[in-house]
């Protein structure tokens, strides 16, 4: 079924907006080969001689392609595993446990994918001082205290000797002045990322996701900023990498070195964490060069209490708190799935890097192997706001419907990740969106007086009618008397039933009790009595909007129940989505909501604030997945109403 608005309105309004039209086409299907074969055999319509023929004919044609299809197939399954999976029972037995790269400068190199990155007690290589050379040495030779040298690498760059825009890292300016910080404080190694990580991959990646042991260990957390300006400090709190780096100093203070004109070493000036805050995180440069606040200053505050123990943090919040300050933070476009990597920093199980992964894939990982917080589940029943960036939705924990992570409780469980990116959810309760016409009603509204009455005055209408016939046909020998009797009692059921008929409606009437539950979506939006006339052939206030299903829901300041929502609320459709209309027909109640795509079904994952999370989702057929277009709150009593399933794809 459906509503779409008038072609005056739908210019006016969808103008500026690119939507996407449903495709109507030619219904067609994708049957198995073998049948579609079959059936090409016996659809010949000639005479009985001729189709005989024929069809001995086809069947000689197609015996080859048969019988080399029916025996591949018992070879094949048609059934994929994840990519990635909760117990590994459920792994695919050929999955291989090194994965080749695919970027240029890993190309043929192998990762192994399998199991969790183990900590590292000390430094794979350190920079050490010894007999008046410094010297990288490896293999954990070298046992006293080290500094850990951090900087943003956009601070020290130089030109390519006879280039004009090639530029490289500035070693020995940073070498030169970190040797200088090693002596003057006392001590003889340091850390230094482009001489303590290894040349060769995957090692090289497993010591850029292994940094945060070595920053534990480090006696001191040395930032090199090119100069004293504010500005410099700000450029190095941008950056994704090095927010973990200052986050999990010792003592829970970093020491920021800059140049000093009156010395060849560096001034040391010691921060507190919480000093960052103001001074590295929370600011962002202006195109000015001035410095202004850019909004986070609660999220790095909350992390930051948390990390120093002056404020505990459940699991949850600090997972939340945590990806909203490094989402917060510069990183390369390439390199997406780094937000999971430097998460993977500040917390304990840490797997393995796929390089196949996406930024998804590679969250949803590493939260899989977590303990008992269920983050991608509750991540699944959260309804993201749609950002124009580019970023995936599932980074995104700003729930449209007011929720975080820790005030849902999933009724449902991630039992593995897909090769596309999709979730594998099991023990979801779901239930499918009719989108064809509304069907005819079964409901109960219970009985009456009224109702027991116009019933008894029908009932008895409709006998008097007949049984007047009756005795008008009947011979007797007062036969006059009785076909006057049969005559006055079929008037009286007459009249008896053309004055009832006007009441007929109230049978059908009164506060519906139990109905059969029917998920009725539409495109656009109609009159709340228009809905009803059409459901129910009249409107006597059966149905009512829901106060609190959705983000564009309208409720009444005098009580909890929903009001139509205003005209103007096609003024918010986001970029790319439609508004459309859903019908619950179980609980007598309409929600208006916004999606890409009408959602064919909807998934029951979780629970919040008393009401169910339901996902709406579309279908999409060629990877057999259900698309996530949008998130609604329905009443606790539909989870009975529907059916629970088993493993199903989620995008």
């Amino acid at each position: 079924m459906l509503v779409k608005p008038s072609q005056r309105h739908y210019r006016s309004h969808y103008r500026k907006i690119h939507l996407i039209e449903w495709r109507r086409k030619r219904v067609t299907g994708n049957p198995p080969i073998v049948v579609a074969l079959v059936s090409w055999v016996s659809s010949e319509k000639a005479g009985r001689v001729q189709q005989l023929l024929w069809t001995l004919l086809k069947s000689v044609l197609i015996m080859p392609a048969v019988v080399f299809y029916v025996i591949w197939s018992t070879f094949l399954r048609n059934e994929t595993h994840p990519k990635h999976v909760l117990n590994s029972l459920d792994a695919d037995l050929r999955a291989p446990t090194d994965v080749s790269g695919l970027q240029e400068y890993d190309a043929g190199v192998l990762y192994n994918v399998q199991g969790d990155l183990k900590r590292l007690i000390r430094p794979r290589a350190l920079v050490v001082y010894r007999n008046g050379n410094w010297n990288v040495e490896a293999d954990g030779r070298y046992t006293g205290p080290y500094l850990f040298i951090s900087f943003a690498a956009s601070h020290f760059v130089k030109l390519l000797p006879g280039t004009e825009f090639g530029r490289v890292l500035d070693e020995a300016e940073l070498d030169d002045r970190a040797r200088r910080l090693v002596i003057k404080l006392g001590m003889s190694a340091y850390w230094a990322d482009y001489h303590c990580r290894a040349l060769r991959q995957p090692e090289a990646t497993d010591d850029v996701h292994r940094f945060c042991d070595v920053v534990r260990g480090a006696a001191q957390v040395m930032i090199l900023l090119p100069d004293k300006t504010p500005q410099a400090l700000a450029f190095y709190g941008q950056r994704l990498w090095c927010l973990p780096e200052a986050l999990l100093a010792r003592y829970h203070r970093v020491s920021i070195c800059t140049p000093d004109p009156e010395s060849p070493v560096d001034s040391i000036e010691t921060v507190e964490l919480m000093e960052m805050v103001s001074r590295a995180w929370a600011v962002q440069i202006t195109t000015n060069g001035n410095l202004i606040s850019d909004g986070n200053e609660e999220t790095f505050r909350l992390l930051v209490e948390h990390i120093t123990g002056s404020l505990t943090l459940s699991r949850l919040e600090y997972i939340q708190v945590a990806l909203e300050a490094l989402r917060s933070r510069q990183w390369r476009e390439f390199y997406r799935r780094d937000i999971a990597y430097a998460l993977m920093t500040l917390i304990s199980r840490r797997p393995r890097m796929d390089p196949t992964d996406t930024e998804f894939q590679a969250l949803a990982r590493l939260f899989l192997v977590q303990d008992t917080d269920r983050i991608i589940e509750r991540m699944a029943c959260m309804d993201q706001a749609r950002v124009s960036d580019g970023m995936s939705i599932w980074f995104n924990t700003n729930d449209d419907l007011g929720a975080k992570l820790w005030d849902i409780e999933p009724l449902c469980q991630v039992a593995g990740i897909c090769h596309d990116g999709g979730i594998i959810l099991d023990g979801c309760h779901g239930i499918s969106i009719r989108w064809k016409d509304f069907p005819r009603m079964e409901y109960h509204t219970g009985d009456s007086w009224t109702r027991t009455w116009i019933r008894f005055r029908l009932r008895a209408a409709t006998i008097s009618i007949f049984a007047g016939a009756i005795l008008v046909g009947v011979e007797h020998h007062n036969g006059n008397i009785v076909q006057y009797l049969g005559i006055s009692v079929a008037v009286v059921g007459f009249f008896l039933l053309l004055f009832v008929i006007s009441r007929i409606p109230e049978i059908y009437g009164g506060k519906i009790r139990k109905s059969q539950p029917w998920l009725v979506g539409f495109e656009g939006r109609m009159p709340l009595q228009r809905v009803e006339t059409v459901m129910f052939g009249d409107c006597i206030g059966r149905l009512h909007y829901t106060p609190s299903s959705g983000p564009y829901c309208s409720k009444s300041p005098d009580g909890r129940f929903g009001i139509e929502p205003p005209e103007d609320i096609t003024n918010l459709v986001p970029r790319g989505c439609r508004l459309f209309t859903l019908v619950d027909t179980g609980n007598m109640t309409v929600t208006l909501f916004f999606a890409m795509k009408p959602p064919s079904v909807a998934l029951i994952c979780g629970k919040e604030g008393g009401m169910l999370r339901t996902v709406l989702c579309s279908y999409e057929r060629s990877n057999n997945s259900c698309v996530k277009q949008c998130v609604l709150r329905m009443e606790t009593p539909m989870l009975q109403k529907c059916d629970m399933l088993g493993w199903v794809k989620l995008k």
